[in-house]
């Protein structure tokens, strides 16, 4: 299949998926209790994409400790991008907004952004250099796109931001991975040499600081629902291994 044409249907499905897993939060009126679990189920989604999936994956296509470096780069990243670069920014919205929540949903969606970029990469190269690798990068993207958009949405829904204004940051985060593998096929020349366990490394960090540092936090607010919590970041986690053993 042609490579455009392969990317074209490519794009499209993350974005019908990202839209469906965006929009199921915005369906019904959960409560607080449920949507902490959601959010400590997408936690062990994130945590285990990454620990499971990413970090050895990187590691079999570079040097181990050079691909941990990638994933330690990734991390301090999405940590300078939220907590020095966006400091100011999120002290104003301290003091107008109602709810920590919002905060919350904030990191995650410039932490994902920076995944969703890197991945977006990942995939443009892989489908120019290798459409079988293409489509496993494929099938790892739309593995987890649905439940990261469900998280985002979540987050916002916890945050009480009205549902017009969680579909704009769903729309902009849905097309981040599609237009980033755009730009990777339409400028091969200057990232055809880029090795793909990089991309791959640094997705992994910036999936374990949303995982770890704002979803997993955010998840165990709920006092007396702690052990519910923590099932449901188990149950992420073998979900991950689940569909490693699905698309290996």
């Amino acid at each position: 299949m042609h490579q455009l044409l392969l990317l074209l249907i490519f794009s499209l499905a993350i974005i019908a998926v990202a839209f469906i897993g965006g929009v199921l939060p915005l369906l019904r009126n959960w409560s607080s209790v449920q949507l902490h679990l959601f959010t400590g189920f997408s936690a062990g989604v994130f945590i285990g994409a990454a620990f499971l999936h990413m970090i050895p994956d990187s590691i079999d296509l570079m040097e181990a400790g050079t691909a941990l470096a990638f994933v330690l780069v990734g991390f301090v990243v999405v940590l300078l991008a939220e907590r020095v670069v966006f400091y100011e920014h999120r002290e104003e919205c301290t003091e107008e907004c109602e709810h920590k929540h919002l905060l919350t949903g904030v990191t995650a969606f410039i932490g994902l952004s920076v995944h969703s970029a890197i991945a977006g990469l990942s995939l443009g190269v892989a489908v120019v250099v290798d459409q079988t690798l293409g489509m496993i990068i494929f099938l790892a993207i739309i593995a987890h796109e649905g439940v990261e958009l469900f998280s985002l949405s979540t987050v916002f829904r916890l945050a009480g931001l009205p549902k017009k204004k969680i579909l704009t940051y769903v729309g902009m985060l849905a097309s981040v991975k599609p237009i980033f593998a755009w730009i990777a096929i339409l400028t091969m020349d200057l990232v055809s040499g880029i090795e793909l366990g990089i991309p791959l490394a640094l997705a992994a960090g910036t999936f374990l600081y949303v995982g770890i540092y704002d979803l997993l936090p955010e998840s165990f607010t709920e006092e007396k629902k702690r052990y519910s919590v923590f099932v449901a970041v188990i149950i992420g986690v073998a979900v991950m291994y689940g569909v490693g053993l699905i698309i290996s």
